[in-house]
């Protein structure tokens, strides 16, 4: 036995000097008292068996990134089920995945799992970090071994260190090999382009394809989405190289792709079928950039295209661009860095998106970038940019204003709030919170004298707010209750819903009615009748606009986008939450608040428009119409309007490390008017996106930037003179990354350059396959330089390798720890060390001592156990004293008093002592006699001593005390 806490037991002392002073009435219970404050300090001194046992931590590392099979994760969760159900009491299981990043999906416990928390799709095998974490869960002291589920195949650090780690602390590695079939894998190896070019400059691309067998190949190469060369090609066994030559036309950065496939395998609809025995089809395209160095053009997008008389007046102004239309842009982080200003004219925040407006954002902000764009009835707030991720970056703003609206408006807003709409989505709100908070921003938007209303509805509609006006219903109490809507299961009744919808607006004095219909695009149900409903409510003149929650390919878009045209309102879609707000304000800037003035007006020329190289002679025309914005803080105001409300018209400023220029006018279309035939617009235009796109200032202090890739990460570097004096800047500069996804969001974060040597300052980026990445540094305020972006062929995880590598790479950490290929997934936890482990009994002394203490209370209270004290009764005499008694005519013959209760005689009762051999002596022992005295007339009988007598009071007690004094009188102590 080992004590944790000796120290505790230096309290015996005190507790034994107290018990010893302040004793209990008898010798047992003073035993009971010592006993149990022994053992409570035991306790404390918490005393622990060391047992030998088999028991520990079993921590599973499962792979789960793109390379495993398909079925690996149905394989994977029943093999964690039956660890779970093999484990005994006493183990502890655990469970960590990686991939590109690592996943704590079950704590060590007793608790299984059903389910993995990250995707399967990771394009990254971080097996050392994975193992990393799962040692972490092994507590040092406990036996614990790792079971890996992977096919071996590693990226980022390598495993070795952490597996001797693993072999130091004495945790066993098994593994279970999973895996595809590696040996027929056609592959592209590389693709090999330059870093840079110069325009006009040829150059050659090399593409290595490994081929596991002799056979014929078609292969593609393609330049921004374009076919540049395609045919096929005898491969060889082994490696192969395909040259081709390409020369660079503008400036900017050249996007190519690669791809091969066996012949055949081309669906009828053109869609790429793998090929059969192909281990990786996804190794069959791999990617390139290529930096063409000089001055970038601009991209201006316009719903004409090349056709946009903007792109014209543009030209005419000596800008170099390409023009598109909005459906053909990507929005990706390797196109726009192609260009040196993105223009915007008169284009839907829907038809950019979320995603795009997001990328378009930070490349403004933090590559330095520039944007301008254009006014009309599809920009600015009637085209969805209130609340959108480019409002953020704008010199204007398009908040609600009272003094310009449209026709008193009543709108009700009917909220989809089926079952469907309980999905989560970031940031922890549901579809419901997201769809409340646009309704509420709605009621926000709304003058005070407009009218408004919510209906709720699933399978049945359900009134939240009554109509009413705005002005009422503006304050907390109301915003909280459509805050509150909950979705209630079912589905949505369209009919029900436009039905009560119309009975509702029935009631309202606006001239302007409108309905906003929510509803999920593939959970709409029993339209009924719709299209005479509709046309009803249009004859009542109710205009509808339908926010559909999908694509307008599912199954009930066309319901909508009928409804929609039917009721001449807007149609919306989206299939992303976070949009759902934005795309409420839009629809109520278009129907409740006229935002965009179709009225000729004269403009004026500020002083500010003069840093833009304006020169102050122009005369400028009127415009036929404009967006009523409002100044931000810290932007510049070129041009304002010489209306009552003297807004901005040209307005711009610096945003981050790029420009933002904004021009509230039309500049074509229907209120273009005389401007676009002003014979100096093109040159106004250009000079606003000539401003805009700027240009990038070189490194002070012969300061170089440079970057490369190897084995799939960047390594970015800054190289500082030798000679310099000393160090220019004040704090170390910074390296801005923009991590992008074609079809995701973009990522930001932000690094420190580290000291490399005494002149080079460096960062390392992981990549991931799909992504691009594009750097910047910042040395200073307002100083950086942006680097071309860089990518991947494909991701790690499909490169060709040899088909034995990862059961090899799994054997070898098996090896260094004494694990093994773990067929048998029970014998996991027998193969357990067995230790030897503390088993602590504290509580169970403490237990014992309450239950001494209890019964210490029990005995002093009722006198249950018979020790300790001797009995007195009234049918027993006490040793010693029966001779007296006998001779105590009054002691023998008083009884208690019919007042005074039989039981106090009794009421203390000391155990019965046997003396028979003291009682014999006494009862044999002749009478004690006083001798005769003179004079006496009875001289011939013996005086018999009489007792003391007794008070009426006296009691038991009294004859005892009385007989002892007695008895020691005759012992001749009576003096003592």
């Amino acid at each position: 036995m080992i004590l944790f806490s000796p120290i505790w037991l230096l309290l015996l002392v005190p507790l034994g000097a107290s018990l010893y002073a302040w004793q209990l009435p008898t010798r047992a219970l003073n035993i009971m008292r010592g006993i149990t404050l022994g053992l409570l300090v035991l306790a404390m001194a918490q005393p622990a068996l060391r047992l030998p046992d088999r028991h520990g931590y079993v921590v599973v590392v499962v792979d789960r990134s793109e390379s495993m099979p398909d079925n690996s994760e149905d394989e994977q969760l029943e093999i964690i089920k039956t660890l779970h159900s093999e484990m005994g009491q006493s183990d502890r299981l655990a469970v960590v995945s990686f991939g590109d990043r690592v996943i704590h999906d079950l704590s060590p416990g007793v608790k299984g799992m059903d389910a993995f928390k990250a995707s399967g799709d990771q394009q990254h095998s971080r097996l050392t970090d994975g193992m990393e974490a799962a040692l972490s869960l092994i507590p040092p002291d406990d036996a614990g071994r790792l079971l890996i589920l992977s096919d071996g195949h590693w990226t980022g650090r390598d495993p070795n260190a952490v597996t001797a780690q693993a072999a130091g602390r004495g945790v066993t590695v098994d593994y279970r090999w999973l895996s595809r079939a590696r040996a027929a894998d056609l592959a592209i190896r590389d693709l090999q382009v330059p870093d840079s070019v110069a325009p006009g400059q040829a150059f050659m691309l090399s593409g290595w394809v490994h081929s596991p067998r002799a056979q014929t190949i078609e292969y593609e190469l393609t330049k921004h989405g374009q076919v540049i060369s395609s045919g096929t090609r005898e491969m060889r066994l082994g490696l192969s190289r395909l040259l081709f030559r390409d020369r660079a036309k503008i400036s900017g950065t050249a996007a190519y792709q690669f791809s091969i496939r066996t012949p055949g395998s081309m669906d009828e609809n053109g869609t790429l079928v793998p090929a059969s025995g192909d281990a990786f089809p996804e190794n069959n395209q791999a990617r390139a950039l290529v930096d063409v160095r000089g001055t970038k053009p601009i991209l201006l997008v316009s719903q004409f295209g090349g056709e946009s008389g903007l792109a014209k007046l543009l030209v005419e102004g000596g800008m170099t661009l390409v023009a598109r239309k909005p459906n053909q842009c990507p929005w990706t982080l390797d196109d726009l860095s192609r260009w040196s200003a993105v223009v915007l004219e008169n284009v839907l925040a829907g038809d950019i998106g979320l995603d795009g407006m997001k990328t378009l954002k930070v490349w403004v902000e933090d590559v330095g970038a520039g944007l301008m764009m254009t006014g009309g009835e599809k920009s600015y707030a009637p085209g969805g940019y209130y609340g959108s991720p480019l409002e953020e970056i704008l010199p204007v703003s398009m908040e609600r204003r009272n003094e310009i609206r449209k026709l008193q408006t009543a709108i009700v807003v009917v909220l989809d709030r089926s079952g469907s709409m309980s999905m989560g989505v970031s940031g922890g709100k549901t579809k419901m919170d997201l769809a409340n908070l646009g309704t509420a921003q709605v009621l926000d938007l709304l003058s005070p004298t407009d009218e408004f209303g919510v209906i709720a509805v699933d399978s049945s509609p359900h009134i939240i707010l009554k109509l009413a006006s705005a002005d009422k219903q503006q304050n907390a109490f109301f915003r909280n209750k459509i805050l509150g809507i909950q979705s209630m299961g079912g589905g949505i009744y369209v009919y029900d819903a436009l039905e009560a919808t119309a009975r509702m607006l029935q009631q309202a004095k606006a001239a302007n009615k409108h309905v906003i219909l929510f509803s999920d695009a593939q959970d709409s149900e029993q339209p009924g009748n719709y299209k005479q409903l509709v046309a009803t409510m249009r004859k009542a003149g109710i205009t509808i606009s339908v926010i559909g929650l999908g694509t307008d390919k599912d199954v009930d878009a066309d319901l909508l986008k009928d409804i929609a045209k039917r009721g001449e309102g807007n149609i919306y879609f989206t299939d992303r939450p976070t949009e759902i707000p934005r795309i409420f304000a839009q629809d109520t800037f278009a129907v409740a608040r006229n935002t965009f003035i179709k009225e000729a007006t004269a403009l004026e020329i500020t002083g500010a428009l003069s840093t833009l190289g304006v020169t102050s002679q122009w005369k400028l025309p009127t415009l036929d119409g404009y967006n009523l914005t409002y100044k931000r803080d810290h932007a510049s105001v070129g041009m304002v309007s010489r209306d009552e409300y003297r807004a901005p018209v040209v307005a711009f400023w610096q945003a981050g490390n790029g420009r933002v220029a904004c021009f509230m006018g039309e500049a074509d279309g229907t209120y273009a008017g005389e401007f676009s035939q002003w014979k100096e617009a093109g040159d106004f235009y250009a000079t606003l996106a000539r401003w805009a796109a700027g240009e990038q200032s070189p490194l002070p202090d012969k300061m170089l930037l440079t970057q490369e890739v190897r084995e799939g990460v960047c390594f970015v570097q800054l190289h500082l003179d030798p000679d310099r004096a000393g160090e220019k800047f004040a704090k170390a500069p910074e390296l801005i990354v923009l991590r992008n996804q074609a079809g995701g969001e973009t990522r930001k974060e932000t690094l420190p350059l580290k000291w490399k040597t005494a002149d080079v300052m460096e960062a390392t980026l992981p990549m991931e396959g799909a992504e691009t990445i594009l750097n910047t540094v910042t040395i200073g305020p307002n100083v950086s330089q942006s680097l071309p972006p860089v990518c991947l062929p494909y991701s790690p995880e499909f490169a060709p390798d040899r088909a034995d590598r990862g059961r090899t790479a799994l054997a070898d950490i098996g090896k260094t720890t004494g694990g093994r290929d773990r067929l048998n997934l029970a014998e996991i936890w027998t193969t357990l060390p067995r230790q030897l482990r503390f088993v602590q009994f504290s509580i169970w002394l403490v237990i014992a001592a309450l239950l001494l203490f209890l019964l210490e209370v029990l005995q002093r209270r009722t006198g249950f156990f018979s020790f300790g004290k001797r009995k007195i009764s009234t049918g027993e005499e006490m040793p010693g004293t029966s001779t007296l008694k006998r001779r105590d005519p009054l002691a023998q013959s008083r009884q208690p008093s019919a007042t005074e209760p039989a039981d106090k005689e009794t009421a203390f009762r000391p155990p019965k002592r046997k003396r028979k051999h003291r009682k014999q002596q006494l009862d044999d022992a002749p009478p004690v006699v006083a001798p005769p005295m003179m004079g006496d007339d009875d001289g011939d009988k013996p005086p018999v001593i009489q007792p003391s007598s007794l008070d009426a009071t006296g009691n038991t007690y009294d004859a005892l005390s009385m007989a002892r004094k007695r008895a020691r009188d005759r012992e001749g102590k009576g003096g003592k």
